[in-house]
Order: C-alpha cells, then sequence, then structure tokens
C-alpha cells in the first residue's frame, strides 16, 4: 500500500519496524516521477528489500548531489544506483553483490561518433556529465579534459540536442533507455571511442543509519533477489522490447 507523507512522497506500510529510508531522483527506467509516484527498477528493488526485512521504506525526493550527502550525515538510510567509489566508502558501507551491470558510454550527435575514435579525441572537446557521478578512471580524475557539469541527464540531452556540446559521458543502461522512450535514437548515437568497462550498481547503506548495524542481512537479501533472477524480471517491464541490455 502507497501513503502520501509529510518530507517523503511514499510509505509502503510493510510493519512496525522502524522505516528504511531511501533517497531517489529521476534517473529511469531505474527511478522515476509519476502521477503516483516514484517508479523504477530500483524502487522495486527497495521494496522488495524492505518486505524481506519486514519493515517500512520511505521514498524521499532529493538531487543526486544531496543524496549522497544525506547518506553521508545519516539522514536517508540507502542509496541505490551507487558506482563503487573508495571516497563514497568512507560514509557508505556497499552490499556485496551488485544488483546491476551497465558500461560507460559517450554519445554524439547523430553522423558525429566517428569524431572520437579514442579516449585522446575526447581532449579536443568539451564532455558534458552529471554532477556528483562516478564514471571511470582515468576519465573522472583527468583534468586534461573539458568537462561541464549538469544536474541532471535531462539536461544532458538538451545540450546535446541542440548542439551545445560536442559529447556527453553516461551508462548505456540509462542513456539508452532514455534515447528510445523520448525518440531520440535518430539524432544521437554513440561515439565510436568505448571504454570497455563495466559499472556495476550498488545498494548502499550509510554508516550512520540505525540499519548500518543490519549490513549482513542486506547483503543477504541482495544476493538472494540477484541469485533468484527478481532484479532481471522487474528491468524486463521497463525495457521490454527496446532492445537495452
Amino acid at each position: 500500500m502507497v501513503v502520501a507523507g509529510v518530507g517523503y512522497l511514499a510509505s509502503v506500510t510493510l510493519s512496525h519496524a522502524e522505516p528504511i529510508r531511501i533517497a531517489v531522483d529521476n534517473w529511469p527506467p531505474f527511478q522515476y516521477e509519476t502521477e503516483s509516484g516514484f517508479v523504477g527498477i530500483d524502487i522495486e528493488l527497495a521494496k522488495e528489500i524492505a518486505e524481506r526485512m519486514s519493515a517500512e521504506l520511505q521514498v524521499l525526493k532529493k538531487p543526486w548531489g544531496r543524496s549522497l550527502k544525506s547518506m553521508e550525515t545519516g539522514q536517508v538510510d540507502i542509496l541505490t544506483g551507487l558506482a563503487y567509489r573508495e571516497e563514497r566508502a568512507k560514509y557508505i558501507a556497499y552490499t556485496d553483490t551488485p544488483y546491476y551491470a551497465c558500461s560507460t558510454v559517450f554519445y554524439t550527435a547523430k553522423g558525429e561518433g566517428n569524431d572520437i575514435k579514442t579516449y585522446e579525441d575526447l581532449k579536443r572537446f568539451s564532455v558534458g556529465y552529471v554532477l556528483h557521478s562516478a564514471y571511470f578512471e582515468p576519465f573522472d580524475s583527468d583534468d586534461a579534459i573539458t568537462k561541464v557539469g549538469v544536474a541532471t541527464e535531462d539536461n544532458l540531452m538538451d545540450m546535446l540536442v541542440n548542439k551545445r556540446i560536442k559529447t556527453i559521458v553516461g551508462t548505456d543502461c540509462q542513456v539508452d533507455y532514455y534515447l528510445q522512450t523520448h525518440n531520440l535514437h535518430q539524432m544521437i548515437e554513440k561515439a565510436e571511442f568505448r571504454p570497455g568497462n563495466t559499472v556495476n550498481l550498488f545498494l548502499g547503506v550509510s554508516k550512520k543509519s540505525p540499519w548500518a548495524a543490519r549490513l549482513d542481512e542486506f547483503n543477504a537479501v541482495v544476493k538472494e533477489l540477484v541469485d533468484e533472477g527478481y532484479v532481471l524480471e522487474a528491468s524486463k517491464s521497463y525495457y521490454g522490447t527496446l532492445g537495452v541490455n
């Protein structure tokens, strides 16, 4: 049952246990807002985890940067869609098992993908990215590349479609979905250069959250859901026949 509440958008009532607070933002198909609240792969995953841990789930809408800060302060308990980074591991306890895997891809306007054939080609252009996101090394820490940070993927797409930037970086599992559902696949293509990395997505628990004491249980439940194929089945209802992996 979904119930509106003060300070969060939705509450899934499962028991009288202390609620698990999750911060979310618009990052389809993993989490995005509809008239009835947030939906997506991550939302289904979080609901199932809460149910198996006999807890209530509270969904709070926060921008990505603020979500990370809230994890650092313990204002939220869990966060999904996390790529592992050592600096984040100082305040986030990552679960052992990733629940999804994506790849980093650079995107350009249609017909311009061949302009970026190597990593070095990136240094000739400005590259759009979402602030506070982790992609891959050496890109994340490479000051020789001109990077333009924006708040959301929507901002990135707008810049690329209107040719205000040469290329953007993103994860294929999210950007490919966005291109298909917004009918942009005829206007945008993948650059020839591919980093070839895997971006594993993790659920993390704030080390300042009271739920950190049950990290072993989070680990067990996430592994169980992955082994059961729960996440894969949940993703099919969003990707459908789009051909996105």
